[in-house]
């Protein structure tokens, strides 16, 4: 049995490896079928680990223009479109 203390401070990666509590939908899934990976959005560390890169330099590509990304509230959103644009070098 786990402690209350460890399930109550458990935080990013292990937090979201189940589903959204509050529909039952995990946005991170495919529950559509065949839709889109262009409808896909992710937050910071979801795209320094898609790109396999460090937080410093994925923030560098953004103020430098090579990712287009959005601020929204205290963190930066950006398509799975754009990131894989910029993998492909265009």
């Amino acid at each position: 049995m786990k402690n209350k203390r460890n399930l109550k401070h458990r935080r990013g990666e292990d937090r979201r490896k189940n589903p959204d509590r509050r529909n039952g939908y995990d946005r991170r899934s495919n529950h559509a079928g065949n839709a889109a990976d262009n409808d896909i959005i992710f937050n910071t560390l979801e795209a320094c680990q898609y790109l396999k890169i460090s937080r410093p330099t994925y923030l560098k590509y953004i103020t430098s223009g090579k990712i287009k990304a959005q601020k929204i509230g205290r963190g930066w959103k950006v398509l799975k479109q754009e990131l894989d644009r910029f993998i492909r070098g265009e």
